[in-house]
């Protein structure tokens, strides 16, 4: 197993620490749903609480990432399985937030996992945002939109975030990367979408309106799911 504990200068402040709980019990939920980590229990130790999880010993998704001899075929079906597992957390009402080549990582069969919904938030009506406004929770290369200014995530995010994931696989690169994490946060808000057809790896140009949707600056216009 792999045990992840919050860092003792974080369970200090009561808040974050009833919101790691919380959140672990929440990815707890989806343990049992296909290309997620199962979660094998949620404690407390010594004042710190700890995730119990499975141990992932395939690698990360992102040290294939940029492998241009990649098969796209299997590429794709890399794709499809985290597809999968976001959409069975989106239908129990869980975003990840954060979905990133290194929050993919295969077991020893070689099947992707979905990992770390450590930053999820549960859309949940009666309690309302558990993330306070203004707060940028992701990572720049792969944050939507929203995110990057600030507004609150979606599961269309998550889907915006797995087609940047999937540009990346497809074309060897991000479509906005930038000399500075913020440059490339705020290329995301700003600047169109590079086609993918024309990065010289012979993708058609059929590619492009499909990323055109997945990557759409209004959350509206993506994909749902």
């Amino acid at each position: 197993v792999a045990v992840k504990v919050l860092a003792e200068r974080f369970a200090r402040d009561e808040s974050l620490r009833s919101r790691f709980t919380r959140e672990a019990l929440a990815a707890a939920r989806l343990s049992s749903e296909p290309h997620v980590v199962t979660i094998y229990d949620v404690g407390e130790w010594q004042g710190s609480p700890f995730i119990v999880m499975e141990y992932l010993g395939g690698g990360m998704l992102g040290e294939r990432a940029r492998d241009r001899s990649l098969p796209r075929e299997e590429a794709l079906d890399w794709l499809a399985q985290v597809g999968e597992a976001l959409d069975s957390a989106h239908a129990r009402g869980i975003v990840h937030r954060d979905v990133k080549p290194a929050n993919l990582l295969f077991d020893d069969r070689g099947v992707v996992r979905v990992v770390d919904f450590g930053v999820a938030r549960v859309m949940d009506e009666t309690t309302g945002q558990l993330t306070a406004a203004g707060t940028v929770l992701g990572t720049a290369g792969y944050i939507s939109p929203e995110q990057a200014r600030g507004e609150a995530a979606s599961a269309a995010s998550d889907l915006y975030s797995l087609g940047i994931v999937a540009y990346e696989l497809l074309t060897g690169g991000r479509p906005f990367e930038r000399g500075s994490a913020t440059a490339e946060a705020l290329a995301h808000v700003r600047e169109p979408l590079p086609p993918a057809s024309e990065r010289g790896v012979g993708l058609p140009r059929s590619v492009d309106a499909v990323f055109d949707r997945t990557l759409a600056k209004d959350p509206r216009r993506r994909y749902r799911s």
